[in-house]
């Protein structure tokens, strides 16, 4: 896995209300800038049935293509992978139950640490983690 540093944002778009606030995808996807940022995802992107840009979510394929951009476009990771009939773990899920967890009582204390050892099957929590800090 290799990183980049980038600071590029998302264009503001209504909450999803079911993440976490500092959740970083609590909005729709921005498809055309997560094609910019990983541009193999161009070729799972089309309008759904309401017009609006997505994936077919039924798609293993897609759903590991989604989460190889926005990972690069929003972490900075790039060459992420997992092997073939992996389970894929949903980027802004994890990356939610990591902002909930910091939200517990007495870990903003200096010093605190926390070991949580369900990294998951491919270690996606800490890797969401470390880029937190």
């Amino acid at each position: 896995m290799k990183t980049t540093h980038r600071n590029n944002k998302s264009q503001t778009r209504p909450a999803r209300k079911e993440l976490h606030p500092r959740n970083l995808h609590n909005q729709s996807y921005d498809f055309p800038a997560l094609v910019k940022s990983h541009p193999t995802l161009a070729t799972h992107v089309k309008p759904n049935t309401h017009g609006e840009l997505s994936i077919d979510f039924a798609d293993p394929l897609a759903v590991k293509t989604l989460n190889a951009a926005l990972l690069s476009y929003y972490y900075n990771i790039v060459e992420w992978d997992i092997p073939v009939g992996a389970l894929c773990p949903p980027i802004p899920g994890r990356a939610d139950y990591i902002h909930y967890v910091a939200d517990l009582p007495g870990l903003e204390q200096p010093g605190m640490k926390l070991l949580d050892i369900g990294t998951g099957a491919n270690g996606i929590y800490p890797i969401l983690a470390w880029t937190f800090i």
